[in-house]
């Protein structure tokens, strides 16, 4: 059985997902350059679809996958991402993460 999980939507529209139990964070949704820093500085696994609603990237620990998280990716499943690919979708100025 899975545990519950609870969402948090800040004030920039990132979404925090948590297990409902332990509070442990359990994956984001948000825009392309927050999900590659999460990516990148804690070795989570990236996700994105191009038909997602919000246009929301994801976030995922191993070994969670994206159909762990009450999210939908729309009518095409989620996908696997590089950073290097969630980098396409920011522009320039944003790129500087850390």
């Amino acid at each position: 059985m899975t545990q519950p999980i609870i969402s948090h939507t800040a004030y920039d529209q990132t979404i925090t997902f948590k297990n409902a139990f332990s509070g442990k964070v359990v994956g984001y949704a948000g825009w392309a350059g927050f999900i590659a820093y999460i990516a990148r500085e804690q070795g989570w696994r990236a996700y994105g679809s191009p038909t997602q609603g919000a246009g929301y990237f994801l976030a995922v620990p191993p070994p969670l996958n994206p159909e762990d998280l009450p999210i939908s990716s729309g009518n095409v499943p989620w996908g696997r991402m590089s950073v290097d690919e969630l980098l396409d979708f920011v522009d320039d100025e944003s790129r500087s993460f850390g």
